[in-house]
């Protein structure tokens, strides 16, 4: 015969389940890759690289001038009013270094993750730090692929480096506190 549980035992047993909850253990690449989904993020100039076919299509679009070489390594193309309405900055540069061409970024986009590589601690329990290959996503027929967003190492932007991302443990949860460079 099965006694009825009492409510203060329920309480107890809920209360010992839920120890640790929310976590440091919780959290991990697919926690990561939610939060930084699930909302556009403030990007403060982080570089994306283009395809040749998105530039082509961006002079054709007028989001862009036609490149011009500006000094032996270095090829730009400056920005119009109507890349800079879709969160472009700067101008679109090719150079030496770099595989592909790119461009600043400035503002809240969606950003697509496409791998994460690492997950590590931060400075203290409430912060961790994630490596992710991430893609900007940016509303306009030239950007049917999400531009890879630059990470970087020692100073520079680099085409095959992960972003750095800061979460920041709160009473409700993880959140994503800011990009590290």
């Amino acid at each position: 015969m099965t006694k009825p549980i009492s409510l203060a035992a329920l309480v107890a047993c809920l209360a010992l389940a839920c120890i640790g909850c929310g976590s440091s253990s919780d959290f991990d690449g697919g926690k990561a890759k939610g939060i930084i989904e699930s909302a556009p993020v403030s990007l403060d100039a982080e570089q994306v690289s283009l395809t040749p076919p998105q530039l082509d299509c961006g002079v054709q679009s007028d989001l862009w001038e036609s490149p011009t070489q500006v000094s032996a390594d270095r090829t730009s193309a400056r920005l119009t009013q109507q890349g800079r309405d879709l969160k472009f900055e700067d101008e679109v540069t090719m150079e030496a270094g770099y595989n592909k061409p790119h461009v600043q970024l400035r503002g809240a986009i969606p950003l697509q993750v496409d791998e994460v590589s690492a997950i590590r601690n931060g400075d203290d329990a409430s912060t961790k730090l994630v490596d992710a290959k991430v893609s900007a996503k940016i509303q306009h027929a030239c950007f049917q692929t999400p531009l890879p967003v630059l990470g970087v190492r020692k100073g520079k932007f680099k085409e095959d480096t992960p972003v750095s991302f800061q979460f920041v443990m709160k009473e409700d949860g993880w959140h994503l506190d800011k990009i590290v460079h």
